[in-house]
């Protein structure tokens, strides 16, 4: 059985999660842009729950720690989408702050495996090629990780994925009071359109709230 699973995303106004960069070149709408009171619900979201799921693009990106704020409570357990074992062992997620799951492939290299597991990580191996078989992968970390609340942070290519395999319980959208543009930039949702091959996925509204100039939204999977 699957962990009680959401998406929670911050989103501009055209729907942009960031200007299309460089690994390591700063998110130029990151933090420092964001109210304090949004930065205190995104933190206390991270806090509610068992484990954070994050692609490898996330940690290639922003090497993020995806811990809490100094002080605040239990880190939840850090899963990374890592189907070739691409990660560098030297990124700041395999710090001892908290537990780190990293979820390969049969075709991930046992060199590049080793590599992590010596940095404290934990390995799932599931499905085969670039991307991690997500279903199994869902109950492993519940059963053998003691996972029973998952929120997903990233990046599109997750996020595309876990809608395509109807994985989400919510989905939770922070309507930010800005404009991004572009063309390449990135989104919530990337990779291929659910138009006009696929089920287009429909979401009932289950909340919806308002936070100075932000709107945050909940939705769910209409039947």
């Amino acid at each position: 059985m699957k962990p009680f699973t959401f998406m929670l995303v911050a989103v501009s106004l055209d729907g942009k999660i960031s200007p299309k960069r460089r690994p390591g070149q700063p998110n130029p709408v990151g933090p420092v842009y964001i109210n304090e009171e949004i930065m205190d619900l995104h933190n206390s979201q991270r806090a509610g729950v068992d484990g954070i799921m994050v692609g490898l693009n996330c940690i290639l990106m922003d090497d993020s720690r995806l811990t809490l704020r100094e002080g605040e409570g239990r880190n939840p357990t850090r899963v990374v989408l890592d189907g070739l074992a691409e990660m560098p062992p030297t990124a700041r997620i395999l710090g001892s702050e908290a537990p780190t799951v990293v979820a390969v492939t049969r075709d991930a290299p046992p060199r590049r495996v080793r590599a992590l597991e010596e940095r404290g990580a934990r390995i799932i191996v599931s499905g085969k090629g670039r991307f991690v078989d997500l279903p199994p992968l869902m109950d492993e970390l519940n059963r053998a990780h003691g996972i029973k609340k998952l929120m997903v942070e990233g990046g599109g290519t997750v996020h595309r994925s876990m809608i395509a395999q109807d994985l989400y319980d919510e989905l939770h959208l922070i309507i930010c009071p800005f404009v991004i543009g572009g063309s390449g930039s990135i989104t919530p949702a990337g990779r291929a359109s659910f138009w006009p091959k696929g089920r287009i996925p429909f979401y009932s509204l289950a909340q919806n709230r308002q936070i100075g100039d932000y709107i945050y939204l909940v939705y769910k999977p209409k039947e």
